[in-house]
């Protein structure tokens, strides 16, 4: 029983060791702004701190009404409703409120689990940024699946 514990605890170290490493480099990285069409003056509002006009998104995103499971790196597993998704991340609705670079995986029917970070959040509704992005036909099959 011993062994089993000590075993469990090596690789959950070891995938917290990958997932923090993954994190470090992709906030690293920059993004590249675009500003977005039709734009309203009020836009900042309805996205938080984004100034008005200016779109984050590399992808669009997909509309997805269902649920996932969202793991906090050496926490629990939650289900969690999906709002939308698209090749770089989703945005989830969850029961508890997370903070923004907390590392997560996404668990997806079918697919690999995903590393990926909180990288805004609104009360109980959050950005989630996969680390990797999804293939766009692997994104299709997805949401063919869910739906």
């Amino acid at each position: 029983m011993h062994l089993n514990n000590y075993i469990a605890e090596l690789r959950l170290n070891r995938i917290k060791g990958r997932a923090r490493a993954c994190s470090k480099r992709t906030a690293k990285a920059t993004l590249h702004y675009r500003q977005k069409p039709g734009a309203s003056a009020n836009a900042h509002e309805e996205m938080g701190n984004n100034p008005a006009g200016i779109e984050r998104r590399r992808s669009d995103r997909l509309p997805l009404e269902r649920e996932i499971i969202l793991r906090r790196v050496g926490g629990f597993n939650f289900d969690v409703g999906i709002r939308n998704i698209s090749v770089g991340g989703c945005t989830v609705e969850a029961i508890e409120e997370y903070e923004v670079g907390d590392p997560v995986i996404a668990r997806f029917p079918q697919l690999e689990p995903l590393g990926s970070r909180v990288c805004w959040t609104k009360g109980t509704t959050a950005g989630i940024q996969f680390l990797r992005t999804i293939h766009p036909a692997v994104l299709d099959s997805l949401v063919d699946r869910m739906e």
